[in-house]
């Protein structure tokens, strides 16, 4: 197949999973149970592997799976990698399946090649220019690194992570990923434009990163307010909930029309504050969780939430 034949065949597959979700559901990205009490990551990321060839093809030729863009080709993309490492260590804890553990393993060096601890994106996206970082990244890397140092003790995966923190103590303006909100409480940006959005998903994966951190050594989260961080979340958590359905990001507060989440995405931002909230004794964010996973249940809801996504997607087509 060619890289324009696969680039579509990826379009429509996406397009086809997304619309079957919103129809009947599905169970993308459940919640770990075992995570509360075990290095178990907390997301169930099994499905990715049932399907390697959707979401790990193609692969480079140490077998890492790459990203095929329509707009800037073959690259890397390192919460690409991280899913794939972490959905290997989950499996290999479960299963103890050898070479779930040599994947995670050779995932988990990927990350380590940076000596900064810095996972560039070195191809242009929206308006960020190359090369940016992304504290979804950050965040994924470390969890994948704490991990590593959770199955082997070796401490060098912790040195990377503690290097991985550098830019949740820098704002944007300064190459960091850190803003803040409307009323000035903190946030980490998956995507540290000028115009930043918020993006739910990433800001809980760079927060569950940097929670995996504090679990392993508290210390080494002392100069990043990570309580800060997770009072913002606490507080600001209904900015992201139309009332029938979670939302990606904030963009409409600019643009005026909501950007909801797919079942997918939804699925995961319900895990995602599920562990936080349990974990942390949270119980904000467990109310949270709980009226969203209602929220799935109910088939007008998922069709509102469709036909919200198509309308943003007429006005903002994503970039692929």
């Amino acid at each position: 197949m060619s890289i324009t034949a696969r680039g579509w065949w990826l379009r429509w597959r996406k397009l086809a999973h997304d619309v079957q979700g919103y129809l009947v559901g599905n169970a993308d990205f459940a919640f770990v149970e075992n995570a509360l009490n075990t290095w178990h990551y907390p997301l169930d990321l099994d499905f990715t592997l049932r399907d390697p060839g959707f979401y790990f093809s193609p692969r480079d030729a140490e077998g890492l799976p790459v990203r095929l863009y329509r707009s800037v080709g073959m690259q890397y993309n390192p919460t690409r990698i991280a899913a794939y490492a972490l959905a290997h260590y989950n499996r290999y804890l479960r299963a103890q399946v050898e070479e779930s553990r040599t994947q995670f393993l050779k995932a988990t060096e990927w990350f380590m090649r940076s000596p900064e601890g810095l996972w560039w994106y070195t191809y242009p996206w929206q308006d960020l220019q190359a090369p940016w970082l992304s504290a979804m990244a950050q965040g994924e890397g470390i969890s994948v690194l704490v991990r590593a140092w959770a199955l082997t003790h070796d401490v060098r995966y912790l040195d990377q992570a503690h290097r991985a923190l550098a830019p949740f103590t820098q704002p944007i303006e300064a190459g960091g990923v850190r803003s803040t909100l409307e009323d000035g409480s903190p946030f980490l940006e998956e995507y540290p434009s000028s115009s930043p959005t918020h993006v739910l998903n990433g800001f809980l994966y760079a927060l569950i990163g940097l929670v995996d951190l504090h679990r392993a050594i508290p210390e080494m989260t002392d100069s990043i307010g990570l309580d800060d961080f997770l009072d913002t979340l606490e507080h600001h958590i209904e900015a992201w909930d139309a009332g029938f359905w979670s939302l990606y990001d904030l963009s409409h507060l600019h643009k005026g029309w909501h950007n909801f989440t797919t079942v997918s995405y939804h699925n995961l931002h319900i895990s995602q504050l599920t562990f936080l909230g349990r974990l942390l004794k949270r119980s904000r964010l467990l109310q949270v969780a709980s009226r969203w996973a209602k929220y799935t249940r109910h088939l007008p809801n998922r069709l509102r939430a469709f036909w919200g996504k198509v309308r943003y997607r007429l006005q903002e087509p994503a970039q692929q």
